[in-house]
């Protein structure tokens, strides 16, 4: 990334109150990260993505929204459902956001990395998610992700995942004491 992409992206989230906040991370993220990892950066992300689903393990598609807006990843709806593909939409201010600063997919992989590992661990069979090129999507700020299932192939029993429990907005938290 050349240093005028850097000041473009500097700019861009901080000439925004309401994309402020989310400067940190994709200073992180699309700056720090791809200078590290150079060409590999998407599909490390990728498999990192996987990785932090095995560490957050979820137990449903409901779930699986709430962590992306919790983790500020995104607005996740589930489109359409088949026994061999799941398609998901990403939306919302982060999405919106990279995607008027790049034109690829690939800042997504985190975000296709997880949700993979996610569904592989919720319904047992091999999965693996691409994230469609948002000039295909039919909304400019949104990205298809779309979950590619192997019913022919388990990877586990379903029961035994653990799935934590997730803090929800609109439950009060217990009294301390």
């Amino acid at each position: 990334m050349e240093k005028i992409m850097d000041n473009q992206i500097y700019a861009h989230y901080l000439n925004d109150p309401a994309t402020a906040p989310l400067f940190g991370k994709a200073l992180l993220r699309d700056v720090v990260l791809t200078d590290i990892l150079g060409a590999d950066a998407g599909n490390i992300a990728y498999w990192e993505g996987k990785q932090l689903a095995r560490r957050f393990e979820l137990g449903n598609v409901t779930d699986i929204a709430l962590f992306f807006e919790q983790a500020q990843l995104g607005h996740l709806t589930l489109d359409k459902q088949t026994a061999k593909e799941w398609r998901f939409t990403l939306t919302g201010l982060p999405v919106s956001a990279r995607l008027s600063y790049t034109e690829t997919a690939a800042p997504f992989m985190l975000e296709a990395g997880f949700l993979a590992q996610s569904v592989e661990q919720m319904i047992g069979v091999v999965a693996e998610t691409e994230a469609q090129d948002p000039q295909k999507n039919r909304h400019a700020d949104a990205v298809s992700l779309i979950v590619h299932l192997d019913p022919k192939d388990a990877t586990s029993d379903p029961h035994e995942l653990n799935p934590m429990t997730l803090t929800h907005p609109d439950t009060p938290s217990a009294p301390q004491g």
